[in-house]
């Protein structure tokens, strides 16, 4: 009878577990793949977005933005989008501070971003631009201090 009791209790906290993973793993999605991924299921476009927002201040380049994880919407429009996708707010504020902890303001990622805003390319191609754009500082610099060490030899 002892057996029956773990064996059921084994269950329920296996149900808990997974509960508490399935909310880790939709907590763990920042908020540019949260505001994409609800844009396209609703159909819309960034323009009917933004008629929707209803709000003067917001662009179809800032909705784009937020997409991409140049910046991030303030909680007036958080509430909206809210609205308009029938979510709680509380999903996009936790989507955002995922953003933050996985560490989307890092340099290289702010530097891919805005190779693809604008140049208004693929996340890919930025990628690429990215890599190439560092290769080519590594050879400048390395060019650089060859020069100087010859330099600093000949006097």
């Amino acid at each position: 009878m002892g057996k029956i009791i773990e064996e059921k209790s084994k269950k329920g906290t296996v149900k808990k577990d997974e509960i508490k993973n399935s909310r880790n793993k939709t907590r763990k999605k920042g908020i540019e793949e949260l505001l994409v991924e609800l844009r396209t299921k609703n159909g819309l476009s960034r323009i009917e977005l933004v008629y929707k927002l209803n709000d003067s201040k917001v662009t179809e380049k800032d909705i784009k933005r937020w997409e991409i994880g140049l910046d991030y919407p303030d909680l007036d429009i958080i509430y909206k989008l809210s609205e308009i996708y029938k979510v709680p707010s509380e999903e996009f504020i936790l989507a955002k501070n995922n953003s933050y902890e996985k560490g989307l303001g890092g340099m290289n990622k702010k530097v891919i971003r805005w190779f693809v805003y604008t140049l208004n390319v693929s996340f890919y191609a930025g990628v690429v631009l990215t890599v190439i754009l560092y290769i080519v500082t590594f050879i400048l610099a390395l060019w650089f201090f060859m020069t100087a060490a010859s330099q600093a030899k000949n006097l």
